[in-house]
């Protein structure tokens, strides 16, 4: 008599099986993401080393770095709140130099952010200012103070260094002591003040601490708070969305944040300064802070820290392990600090 051969698997060994799989899944998830955040860390890297040499060929071209944003408020001790635009910042005047020469030409600077073909010139999406990182590369909505108005642009990843006093104190190039200096005790005035800010004309010679020791752009997550390319819009409000616990999602409409012990995302908001640039001090390391309640800082959605543009063009990526008072001098142009402690 012959034994039929028994056919398929039992169901023992089909979960063993199911087990071995999902092991080895286990296994090889971590490094799949780990090979996938290494390669969008450098894809970010790159970015900013292209956007150092655009500021490096405008400087070229001008015989300046462009400004940190244009307004008619030429006051230099007057705080963003006065701003009254166009407000186009750094980063909308080095586009011929990113091969974007088609949407500069379509800009009218003379303009606001919002106003007429402007408008639909702010909404376009350049891809070297996204950090691959980001899960948000959308155009983002912003809402204006003390009003229901909102507009929509671009999302950026990357905004410029105003130095170590907060931006609202730091705008305009001239940062005096007082209320945003978070704190800290330091020399103000130029011993403050970073590349970009409102109306800025430096240049080489203007960096005084070295242009390799000098942080000029970073990182910005969309997580930590707004970013866009086209400027500093006029009373449009820049919220920090890690002021709440849990973190408020961003692009999240004023009616709808949710409030916590600090209040809303709002409630600790900037102005559009903030929207295009950063400080960076002993209190703000790298993706550091949980909660963070200044939207105007560096942050990232890379572990441990965030990609920094320096002067001569060179990135470097700078952990929340740094030293917090070179992390602070390396903010400035001309404060006088040597440190190679980084």
């Amino acid at each position: 008599m012959k034994t039929q051969k028994r056919q398929g698997f039992t169901l023992i060994e089909l979960l063993v099986v199911i087990a071995i799989i999902a092991i080895l899944i286990g296994l090889l998830l971590p490094a799949v993401q780990k090979v996938r955040e290494a390669a969008a860390r450098m894809k970010c890297t790159n970015s900013l080393k292209q956007i150092g040499l655009a500021l490096h060929s405008y400087h070229d071209a001008n015989n300046m770095f462009p400004p940190g944003y244009t307004d008619g408020n030429t006051s230099l001790s007057s705080t963003p709140d006065n701003d009254v635009g166009p407000g186009w910042g750094w980063a909308s005047y080095i586009l011929p130099y990113i091969e974007q020469g088609n949407l500069f030409n379509q800009i009218n600077f003379n303009a606001g952010i919002g106003v007429g073909n402007n408008a639909t010139v702010s909404q376009q999406t350049v891809n070297i200012y996204l950090c691959p990182s980001d899960p948000n590369s959308q155009p983002c909505t912003l809402y204006f103070w003390n009003s229901s108005n909102s507009i929509t642009v671009a999302h950026s990843n990357y905004v410029g260094c105003n130095g170590w006093i907060e931006c609202f104190n730091g705008a305009s190039g001239n940062p005096q002591p007082g209320t945003g200096s978070d704190g800290l005790n330091g020399t103000y005035g130029s011993a403050g003040v970073g590349l970009f800010y409102r109306n800025s004309r430096n240049t080489f010679a203007s960096v005084t601490d070295g242009l390799s020791n000098t942080i000029i752009a970073g990182e910005r997550s969309s997580n930590h708070s707004p970013s866009v390319w086209a400027g500093a819009i006029p009373q449009a409000m820049c919220p920090a969305w890690m002021a709440t616990t849990p973190y408020t999602s961003p692009y999240t409409a004023p009616s709808s944040a949710p409030v916590g012990p600090n209040g809303s995302a709002y409630d600790n908001a900037d102005y559009g300064e903030a929207l295009v640039l950063a400080h960076c001090n002993q209190t703000h390391l790298p993706s550091a802070d949980q909660p963070f309640f200044d939207p105007d800082t560096f942050y990232s959605y890379h572990t441990g820290g965030a990609n920094f543009l320096f002067g001569d063009g060179s990135v470097h990526f700078l952990t929340r392990s740094i030293d917090p008072l070179t992390y602070q001098y390396l903010a400035t142009i001309a404060g006088g600090e040597i440190s190679t402690n980084w």
